[in-house]
């Protein structure tokens, strides 16, 4: 873990220490100028390279005392959804089509290479729907590429991904200790400790972003941890898994059916997102306008009860199925609820408070 967390941070040191010289690689971007973009200024989009390298490190590692295949076969995995997200990094312009098509590979690849998909769910129809081969492959390729771009809408807020990510990673870390998996709990927090050494440099101030290949890439690694526990351990209730994985699918989730309802896109760009409103919702009760390197870092801090409780609760409920699937259906309506009430106070007190200047 120590030298996960050592190399993803000394990496990224080096990124931001050689700034110029690396922005020659890349072409203008302008990030802070699109409709979702909740940061100010153009940081290095390059943290999720700084975090892979961490990561591959501590594998390198762990492979040089593990005679199995798997760690091995889940970084092949990933070579479409990484490579697909740092060109767009670059500013080549990879549109978002491509890389979830590029996520898709990378599930599809995770299939045949490591023989796992999810083949149950723990409810008697899904388990039916899911017991059909061809069926339990295509939406287990289709959550992977999901959860993937999921993690990628929720980048942008300072330490907001990098958050989830740790708390996710640390949480299936759990579960898998708790169901023998060993090799996967050392994956998960050699992920959690390579994630935390991006982490000191994305909050709070920006010095790094994690970029579209480090969402989509510790992403899948994250998605296919989950999946290769709930396909290797029959005791651990698929439910637990996705609290423990919840924040990225259900503000995806959220944001898919709130646009449906209102007859929008469901793939253009989208500024209403729980941590966006938060955000927004700071400046106009408390700090001001203009002041977004002060509400972007501090939304993270106010959504911790919402990243952290859900994951909290699988760890628990991690071989009671029926609890967690209660549970997953509460964390959902106070997700849902929270979005109600952050936009009625923002509107509530638009009037009232002082509209702060930047100084």
């Amino acid at each position: 873990m120590l030298g996960a967390f050592v190399m993803s941070l000394i990496v990224g040191a080096l990124f931001v220490r050689f700034r110029p010289a690396l922005e020659r690689l890349t072409k203008v971007r302008n990030d802070h100028l699109a409709v979702q973009a909740s940061h100010t200024g153009n940081p290095l989009r390059l943290g999720g390279l700084a975090a892979i390298f961490g990561f591959v490190f501590g594998v390198t590692l762990l492979l040089m005392h593990s005679s199995t295949t798997y760690s091995l076969y889940l970084l092949m995995s990933l070579i479409p959804a990484f490579f697909a997200g740092l060109y767009e990094d670059l500013g080549h312009g990879v549109s978002a089509g491509r890389r979830f098509l590029a996520s898709g590979l990378s599930s599809a690849a995770a299939v045949m290479l490591l023989g796992l998909w999810v083949w149950r769910g723990d409810l008697p129809v899904l388990d039916a729907v899911m017991g059909f081969i061809p069926v339990g492959i295509c939406i287990t390729i289709f959550f992977g590429a999901c959860y993937s771009h999921a993690v990628n809408l929720i980048d942008g807020m300072n330490g907001l991904a990098a958050t989830v990510i740790i708390f996710s990673s640390f949480g299936i870390a759990s579960i898998a200790a708790q169901s023998n998996l060993h090799e996967i709990t050392d994956l998960a927090l050699l992920l959690c400790a390579a994630t935390f050494g991006f982490q000191l440099l994305n909050w709070p101030s920006a010095k790094l972003f994690l970029g579209d290949a480090g969402a989509y890439g510790l992403g899948h690694i994250l998605a296919w941890l989950g999946v290769s526990i709930v396909a290797l351990a029959s005791d651990v209730a698929i439910p637990a898994v996705m609290l423990v994985l919840f924040y990225p699918i259900f503000d995806t989730v959220h944001t898919v059916l709130r646009r449906l309802r209102a007859r929008k896109n469901i793939t253009a760009p989208d500024r209403m997102h729980l941590h966006q409103k938060i955000r927004r919702g700071l400046e106009i009760v408390w700090i001001g306008q203009n002041r977004r390197h002060i509400s972007n870092p501090l939304t993270t801090i106010f959504l911790l009860p919402m990243t952290a409780a859900p994951v909290a609760a699988g760890v628990v409920l991690w071989d009671q199925p029926v609890a967690a699937w209660s549970f997953l259906v509460v964390f959902s309506a106070v997700f849902g609820g929270t979005h109600l009430i952050v936009t009625a106070l923002a509107r509530r007190y638009r009037k009232q408070a002082p509209v702060c200047s930047a100084n």
